[in-house]
């Protein structure tokens, strides 16, 4: 015999299909407590966007070509004449600017995750505001200068973003941040 869903309004756990209602976890002291999928899901979207984001580092080195021959083109579009040492200059300052960003994020992405593994209350919103400082940075025209792969990890980075905070945001997230902030009595 198949299994059925019942609606109620929301739809409910999905039986046994013998009609016993599934058995709900008993919480038993000495054993660990666990947090729930969506933290758990989250902590590792953190952390593999912070991977993405020491992976900026390696990108930015092996685009430095590109990224002065795109600082060139700008100069000649812009009937500015820039010199080889002008552009030297330029694209290590740039470079420099790339690495300590890179580092800087998936600083902050590792700590976001750590503090989200923890239960947090101040680390969802402090992800919130990391959000919008990266939004702004993507919007900022930071993008603007090395080629396509430049553009793919900023726009994969934001949507990792996005990802993590639907999941620091959802019931079950919430019922374990509320959880394991609450002083025992």
């Amino acid at each position: 015999m198949a299994r059925q869903i019942s609606w109620r309004g929301v739809l409910s756990q999905d039986g046994a299909g013998d009609g016993r209602r599934p058995e709900t976890p008993v919480w038993r002291p000495g054993t660990p407590v666990v947090p729930p999928r969506s933290i758990t899901e989250a902590v590792r979207v953190m952390q593999f966007a912070g991977v993405l984001s020491l992976l900026e580092i390696p990108r930015a080195l092996l685009t430095r070509s590109d990224l002065r021959a795109a600082f060139a083109g700008e100069a000649r579009a812009q009937g500015v004449a820039a010199s080889a040492a002008d552009l030297d200059q330029i694209v290590t300052l740039s470079l420099t600017i790339s690495v300590v960003y890179a580092i800087v994020s998936a600083t902050a992405w590792f700590t976001m995750a750590k503090a989200t593994r923890q239960g947090s209350r101040w680390g969802r919103w402090i992800a919130c505001v990391f959000m919008a400082v990266a939004l702004g940075v993507f919007f900022g025209g930071l993008l603007p200068t090395a080629g396509v792969l430049a553009r793919v990890l900023p726009i994969a980075l934001l949507m990792l973003g996005v990802w993590a905070l639907v999941l620091l945001w959802q019931k079950d997230s919430s019922a374990w941040i509320r959880y394991s902030t609450t002083p025992e009595d």
